[in-house]
């Protein structure tokens, strides 16, 4: 086997075409998909301009991928790679990550292994990563009954207006998750390309304003279906980037709260607004994705019916 390791800036459209065909390999055999939502959504378009994507080819076929932001200066770098099943054990993903090093700008990397597979335990404890972070994604029934919303007093609850709240839903979040490593720092690019995505719909998207100012929000998603119209069709077509072969699914995509009105109830109210509404357009199953650290949001979406599905591991360097 010719391997070769190329160090890119944005992609082309038939290296884009390479690296989803490699995505949707992975997440057959492996039944979760290697890189995150963020990095899919950007994927079509090439990759974000400061990125750096590195694709390890045999020939015209590409055997690993992996997607490296080094724009992080307060918690470094950070990577996701996904190496082919066919072409496992045989050191392509120690290649990738010896290169990825190679990369960073201060030695620093943290690595994404969404999973936790023992695979990529291995990898990253031979080459001296260190377990870092633990995020659960958690499940829970939709036909099981749920408790009924009670909103506090004060608050009014409407649905997202595309084109009038990008700006005001983007300073509430960046409010909401001003120390969250992921969630926190976002722009109105970040909302508008979620608007461009086949899952978004603005009535599952919720707002509670207090005295006409926005204090608190539930996003909802649905994978596997395009609408209410497509959640009993299992064979919809899907878009490019997001693949299911699974009955649509809801997902508790984000909530939050103004720092402002934390403790008053908004957080357990507008949670059970969304659940419910999943559930009335006919799901059957929500996930959702929380810090295993967050010891207290663990336990409150178990108290709501709620167990743990999957791991997801960063590994630091």
């Amino acid at each position: 086997m010719t391997r070769t390791c190329d160090v890119l800036g944005r992609l082309l459209p038939d290296d884009v075409q390479a690296v989803h065909r490699l995505v949707e390999q992975v997440e057959a055999v492996d039944r979760i998909a290697p890189l995150s939502e963020h990095v899919l959504l950007h994927l079509p378009y090439g990759g974000d301009a400061e990125v750096r994507n590195l694709l390890v080819r045999d020939g015209s076929e590409v055997l690993a991928y992996a997607h490296l932001d080094v724009t992080d200066q307060v918690d470094g770098s950070s990577a996701e790679l996904a190496v082919s099943p066919g072409a496992r054990g045989r050191g392509l993903g120690r290649m990738l990550v010896t290169e990825l090093l190679q990369q960073v700008p201060d030695g620093r990397l943290r690595l994404w292994a969404h999973g936790d597979r023992p695979e990529a335990a291995a990898l990253a404890q031979g080459l001296a990563f260190r377990r870092s972070r633990v995020l659960f994604q958690m499940r829970r029934s939709l036909v099981e009954p749920l408790p009924e919303p009670v909103a506090p007093q004060g608050v009014r609850l409407r649905t997202f207006v595309p084109g009038q709240d990008e700006e005001a839903w983007t300073e509430l979040n960046n409010r909401a998750f001003a120390h969250h490593p992921d969630q926190g720092g976002w722009g109105v690019h970040e909302v508008e390309l979620r608007e461009k995505e086949p899952w978004f719909d603005p009535a599952g998207f919720f707002l509670a304003e207090r005295d006409g100012r926005l204090v608190g929000f539930h996003w909802t998603k649905v994978h596997g279906g395009h609408g209410a119209d497509a959640l009993h069709d299992h064979d919809v077509d899907h878009s490019e980037h997001e693949h299911h072969d699974h009955p649509p699914i809801g997902e508790v995509y984000i909530v939050g709260v103004d720092p402002s009105e934390q403790g008053r109830g908004l957080g357990p109210w507008l949670t059970l607004v969304g659940l419910h509404s999943l559930a009335e357009r006919g799901l059957s199953e929500v996930l959702l994705y929380v810090d295993e650290s967050n010891t207290a949001a663990v336990r409150t979406y178990e108290r709501l019916g709620f167990t743990r599905h999957t791991t997801d591991v960063m590994y630091s360097h």
